[in-house]
């Protein structure tokens, strides 16, 4: 039956049938028109003791199929064939299956090479690593794919793989911000490849996803997010924290309560996410308003995060890691880049020093007292009845410094080095003045902390292809946090409540790091270690000048680890893992096992899984009184009053990406033993440990193109915890809501091109915490938080220096938000008083960025 015999015949139909069969009629048609075209396009080949080379040339010209080959090298292979394909690789890999040869596909262009039995066991070695060519700074993380399989650089860029069959090698590299790379080389022992930045201020340049790779990329595996931490600087908030501005963006990442320095990954409770930068821990700087990153957004280079789910290198956390890259600086020309605006000035320069190495100075400070005094009223529509907000005056002075240091540099023989050096202060004062039911409440506060960090790094590069990395860091935080309230009765001269609390609190980690990554093949990329942790804190406080705890904890842990990348197929890779970390202190040895897997479908949907055990040795504890009033304490576990944290996560994660369009989905389940929480009260203190379980779901949409941008993210989660509570004199447990539960949450985030402006704006909607106070239900939310930023930003740029200004408004409508991290309960004679501070209110900030 013909096509035009076959659309009579659909006429009739309709008009003899029901319409109800029209669809069916539509598809029938649609298979059988798809039918014949696919027989239309089937690859015959017919050939009878024939040249290879003259089949090739035939396809090529008959098909318009793009070639590269030998011609004298396939015309020795004589062949007989008679028989279709379905496309013109599945017929190419045909024609040489069996025959000493490869093929391999760049873009659209097939190359077909040769290689020679290999009777000896000799190995190809292919090693390198990976720079931006305009200003050599390795690019730590990068994707690469060798003969079809996926690798990543190290955190120097380095990179290394062994064939006994391969000698010449395709590549295909990609890195956020970056043009993509497709080459063929060689065996090389000491390759340097150079890519080159892709920045959305070319307003020429049009993206695609063949070409770069622009804001971020989750392909790695479940729960993992690689961030182009660049395009922070469009979008609004303070140059200052163009990091976290970002981080706040992206699913799973808590943004609501405006914790910008205690992450709140996946249901994770403060201090359970590690946040890292060159190798070293962070504990973070406390800063009002959270407009002060805790890392210098100049001198930052490469932005990570696993959420969950991740490999056996990483360790001493249940919670998600956030792993930060600092720049190593130029070794072609000294550069100087300087950032001013209306919170603080922002110095960055490096310069060459010998052959192969930089050094990077950087600095931030405050040069004013930052904010004026406020008024904060009640919020409105709040839901919960038993919580009754205060009108107040706060007056607050802060001062905030921090230094970086950075000297890198690498050898002849492919060896990389580096000595990262930081230290911070910022100090915050507050004071309060209201009068409520018939009270006089005054009130200060005073906090001062200061960050301090340093890592030796050295990085081997051997004959044989290996990698072995040495860590040896050393970071610590000191915090001193005094609170004085003052109540009064005007009516009653004497009635006098005074209450006066003195916490010091310090914690240090020195730890060393050894890692050998044996060169990948096409079947494993075998990764192993070892290590060793100190870790001691100590706590004082005071009451009313009277001593209410003084405690010093120490812990010294060694730890091994072992994983292997096993690729079933260029598609299929299943990573399965073990670490073991033996605490000197408790004479324990804590085995943690873990599981990854990724399947790939196709080059634009992938799955992928993960499950494993984990430890976390340190706590960052929460502390509460009858009142509900949480404060939080580093303390090292001692496997008693504060046991060792012990969680399970499992992960399963899928991504598409085609025509710049992203989708991505994770999903997951934690469950967390020995979450301890003291309880401080007219008895004194004590300590009780619960577990905690978390179950969600993130979501993630996302679109480019020519240097536009747009994403949004949704997060459905549940957060709860159980603590021993006597019930008619029994024990029991009872899962209810974690303080930092919080069902929905919803982001937008969009820049807007329009070379040289900007135009960028984002949104962020939050459902609410659940209220602290003993006495309100557990299902009751604090006020949900709304914010809507924008911003404009204007770019000029001449051969020798670049300029940058713009203007960002926070909060443009001056929604009233709760920051959960500064609240506070005060007790009467009849009621309790909320003090509630406000999160970020309308706030323009300005800035001006100049660079050489």
């Amino acid at each position: 039956m013909n096509i035009k015999n076959y659309h009579r015949e659909v006429l009739l139909l309709n008009k003899r049938h029901n319409w109800r069969l029209f669809p069916f009629v539509v598809l029938f048609f649609l298979l059988f028109f798809s039918q014949s075209l696919f027989a239309q396009q089937a690859i015959v080949i017919k050939a009878k003791n024939q040249s290879l080379n003259k089949i090739i040339t035939a396809l090529r010209d008959q098909y318009d199929v793009k070639l590269s080959f030998n011609d004298d090298k396939l015309a020795s292979y004589v062949i007989d064939i008679d028989k279709s394909f379905s496309s013109i690789e599945d017929a190419l890999r045909f024609l040489v299956k069996g025959l000493p040869l490869n093929i391999e596909q760049v873009n659209d262009v097939f190359i077909i090479t040769s290689h020679k039995a290999n009777l000896t066991g000799k190995k190809y070695l292919l090693s390198g690593h990976v720079i931006d060519g305009r200003d050599y700074e390795t690019l730590p993380f990068a994707s690469i794919v060798v003969a079809s399989y996926p690798l990543i650089t190290d955190q120097k860029g380095n990179f290394s793989y062994s064939s006994t069959i391969d000698s010449v090698f395709n590549l295909h590299l990609s890195y956020l911000g970056y043009y993509k790379l497709d080459t063929l080389v060689g065996t090389n022992a000491n390759l340097t490849i150079k890519l080159f930045q892709n920045s959305i201020n070319i307003k020429e340049v049009v993206l695609s996803d063949e070409q770069s790779k622009k804001t971020l990329d989750t392909t790695y595996n479940a729960g993992s997010l690689k961030i182009n931490h660049t395009i922070g600087q469009y979008l609004p908030g303070s140059s200052d924290n163009s990091v976290y501005n970002l981080l706040r963006l992206q699913p799973g990442i808590l943004a609501a309560g405006e914790q910008s320095n205690d992450l709140i990954i996946w249901g994770s409770y403060r201090g359970q996410t590690k946040l890292s930068f060159d190798g070293f821990t962070v504990f973070g700087l406390k800063n009002f308003n959270d407009n002060i990153g805790a890392i210098n957004p100049l001198i930052t280079k490469d932005l990570s995060i696993q959420k969950g789910g991740y490999g056996v290198e990483q360790g001493d956390r249940v919670g998600g890691i956030v792993n930060i890259t600092g720049v190593d600086g130029s070794i072609i020309k000294p550069t100087l880049k300087a950032t001013v605006n209306n919170l603080t000035l922002n110095l960055s320069a490096s310069t060459p020093l010998f052959k192969n190495t930089s050094l990077v100075i950087a600095g931030r400070q405050t040069y004013y007292n930052l904010y004026d005094s406020y008024s904060l009223a009640p919020p409105p529509n709040n839901n919960n009845n038993a919580t009754k907000l205060i009108d107040l005056t706060v007056k607050p002075k802060y001062d905030f410094e921090d230094y970086n240091l950075k000297f890198s540099g690498r050898s002849d023989q492919g060896d990389d080095y580096y000595l990262s050096l930081f230290t911070g202060n910022d100090n915050f004062t507050s004071s309060y003045s209201t009068n409520q039911y018939n009270y006089n409440i005054n009130g200060s506060n005073l906090e001062k902390n200061k960050q301090f960090g340093g890592a030796a790094f050295y990085s081997k590069n051997w004959a044989n292809g290996g990698i072995s990395n040495v860590t040896v860091a050393t970071s610590g935080l000191n915090s001193f946090f005094s609170e004085n309230v003052d109540l009064k009765k005007p009516q009653d001269v004497s009635f006098q409540k005074k209450s006066a609390e003195l916490i010091r609190n310090d914690i240090k980690e020195t730890s060393v790091k050894f890692t050998h990554k044996l060169p990948a093949t096409k079947n494993s990329n075998l990764l192993l270690g070892f290590g060793f942790i100190n870790n001691r804190t100590s706590l004082k406080q005071d009451s009313s000048k009277i001593q209410k705890l003084s405690n010093l904890y120490e812990s010294n842990r060694i730890y091994s680890f072992i994983e292997d990348a096993y690729f079933i197929s260029p598609k299929f890779k299943i990573t399965p893992g073990i670490r073991a970390d033996l605490d000197l202190e408790l004479q324990k040895v804590y085995v943690q096992p873990r599981l990854a897997s990724s399947y790939e479908f196709n080059p634009n949907f992938k799955i992928s899984a993960s499950w494993g055990l984990y430890n976390q040795f340190i706590a960052y504890n929460g502390v509460v009184d009858d009142e509900g009033n949480f404060h939080y304490q580093w303390t090292v576990s001692d496997g008693k009053n504060v046991p060792v944290y012990r969680s399970q996560h499992w992960v399963l994660g899928s991504s598409f990406q085609k025509n710049q369009f992203w989708i991505n989905t994770d999903v997951y389940l934690k469950n967390t033993i020995g979450i301890t929480r003291f309880v401080d009260g007219r008895a004194g203190r004590k300590s009780i440990a619960g577990d905690s379980r978390a179950i969600g779901i993130d979501f993630l949409i996302k679109k480019e193109y020519k240097g536009n941008m747009a994403w949004i993210s949704y997060s459905l989660s549940s957060t709860q915890e159980s603590f021993p509570k006597k019930v008619n004199k029994q024990t029991i447990q009872i899962y209810r809501r974690a303080p930092q539960d919080q069902r929905h949450e919803l982001k937008f985030a969009g820049v807007l091109n329009l070379s040289p402006f900007y135009l960028s704006a984002n949104y962020v909607y939050g459902s609410g915490f659940p209220s602290t106070n003993p006495l309100d239900n557990p299902n009751t939310n604090q006020l949900a938080y709304n914010r809507f930023d924008v911003a404009a930003t204007y770019r000029f740029s001449r051969k020798r220096y670049h300029l940058e200004t713009g203007v960002s408004i926070l909060n443009l409508f001056n929604t009233q938000n709760i920051k959960s991290s500064n609240f506070e309960r005060i007790p009467t004679e009849q009621n309790t008083l909320n003090i509630y501070s406000q999160a970020v209110p309308f706030t323009p900030t300005l800035f001006l960025k100049f660079s050489l």
